[in-house]
């Protein structure tokens, strides 16, 4: 089963990319990723995911 995040409909998220990926800091504040984000291109704790994901969606951003 492949753990890294995959082409699709809209972008996902894992907590099992590579550190390389994730460098293991979120890139929007100082705390430790929890995944990679298709979305906004890096890694990202779950509390900016989804703060990011409201943005998006408050904005009218839409995923492919």
């Amino acid at each position: 089963m492949p753990t890294m995040a995959t082409a699709g409909l809209k972008p996902c998220a894992t907590a099992e990319e590579p550190s390389g990926h994730n460098n293991s800091g979120c890139g929007l504040c100082e705390a430790p990723a929890d995944g990679f984000d298709a979305a906004y291109g890096g890694g990202l704790c779950r509390n900016c995911a989804d703060r990011l994901a409201e943005l998006r969606r408050d904005v009218g951003v839409r995923d492919a």
